[in-house]
C-alpha cells in the first residue's frame, strides 16, 4: 500500500560572525508514528563549521535528536521541537509517497541527493530533462530566455532560479511581469518503472514552488509543462493531481497547449 511519508533537513549553524548553515541530515517521519534519525552528511561537512566535530560527537548529536523527539508523538510537535533546537525551519516538513522500504530508502537517497550533498557532488549530477532542453531551446529562439536572476527584471524567463532561503532548490523557469509566474515541468518519456519514480520529482518540484511562493507572495502563478506518453498515462495522472491540488495550472508538450501556455504566460 502507498502511505505518505514526511520530513525534515537537519541543518547546523557556526558560531562565527559568518554564521554559515551546513545540512547534515534528515528526520523520517513514518505513517505509523515512527521516526529516523539520520545523520548522513560526511565528517568533513560537519568540520565546516567546527574543525572538533568527530564521529562520537556525531553520535552523540543524533541521540540527544532522539531523546528530545521521544516525548512527542505528532510530526508538528516534532518539528517544532526541532525548530527550537535550531536544527530546522519551523512549519518546513517535506513529503513523498512510498510503497515498502525499498521506495523509501530511494526516496531519501533523492532526499539527500538535493539537501545535503556536498557542491562538488551536486556538480556530478544528471544533465536536465530532455522537455527543459527542448523549451529552453523554445524560449531562446523566441528571444525570451533569460541567462540569470538579473534578467528578470528585463523580462525574460529564466532558467534554473534557486527559491530563496533554499538554494538546492530550484524553479525550472521563472518569469516576472508584475507577479511572479514559475514554470515546472515533468518529462515522462522514460521506462515505465521511472515513471513510477516521477512522483519523488513532482513532490520537490511541488515544494519547491511552494517555498518560492511564499516568499514572493500569494499572487505568484504556477504553471507546469508535462509531456506524457500515452502509455504511462495512467501512472502519470495521480502525479499531475497533486500538481492541480497545489494550485498549478497544466499544460501538455502540445502545439495547442504550448500556445495557450504562452498567452497564459507572457500576455498579461
Amino acid at each position: 500500500m502507498t502511505n505518505m511519508y514526511e520530513y525534515v533537513v537537519l541543518r547546523l549553524a557556526s558560531n562565527s560572525v559568518r554564521a554559515e548553515v551546513v545540512n547534515v541530515g534528515s528526520v523520517l517521519f513514518a505513517p505509523s508514528g515512527g521516526f529516523d534519525v539520520r545523520l548522513s552528511a560526511p565528517l568533513n561537512k560537519f568540520r565546516l563549521l567546527d574543525a572538533d566535530w568527530t564521529t562520537a560527537t556525531v553520535s552523540a548529536l543524533r541521540t540527544k535528536i532522539e531523546e528530545a523527539l521521544a516525548p512527542f508523538e505528532s510530526v508538528a510537535d516534532r518539528v517544532n521541537a526541532l525548530s527550537v533546537m535550531g536544527l530546522c525551519k519551523r512549519g518546513e516538513p517535506g513529503f513523498f509517497f512510498a510503497n515498502g522500504p525499498a521506495e523509501v530508502e530511494s526516496e531519501m537517497r533523492l532526499v539527500e541527493s538535493h539537501f545535503i550533498v556536498t557542491p562538488h557532488q551536486r556538480k556530478q549530477r544528471g544533465p536536465r530533462s530532455r522537455l527543459h532542453g527542448e523549451l529552453s531551446a523554445k524560449f531562446k529562439s523566441m528571444d525570451l530566455l533569460g541567462k540569470s536572476i538579473d534578467d528578470l527584471a528585463r523580462h525574460r524567463i529564466v532558467p534554473h532560479v534557486p527559491v530563496p532561503g533554499h538554494p538546492d532548490l530550484k524553479s525550472d523557469f521563472v518569469y516576472k511581469n508584475g507577479v511572479y509566474r514559475i514554470t515546472q515541468t515533468l518529462d515522462y518519456r522514460v521506462a515505465v518503472r521511472g515513471a513510477h519514480q516521477k512522483i519523488s520529482e513532482a513532490c520537490t518540484k511541488t515544494m519547491a514552488a511552494q517555498l518560492a511562493t511564499s516568499v514572493w507572495g500569494e499572487t505568484t502563478k504556477k504553471f507546469a509543462i508535462v509531456n506524457v506518453p500515452q502509455e504511462v498515462a495512467d501512472v502519470a495522472d495521480a502525479h499531475l493531481d497533486l500538481l492541480i491540488a497545489n494550485g498549478f495550472e497544466i499544460f501538455h508538450d502540445t502545439a495547442k497547449d504550448l500556445a495557450n501556455y504562452h498567452n497564459a504566460v507572457f500576455s498579461h
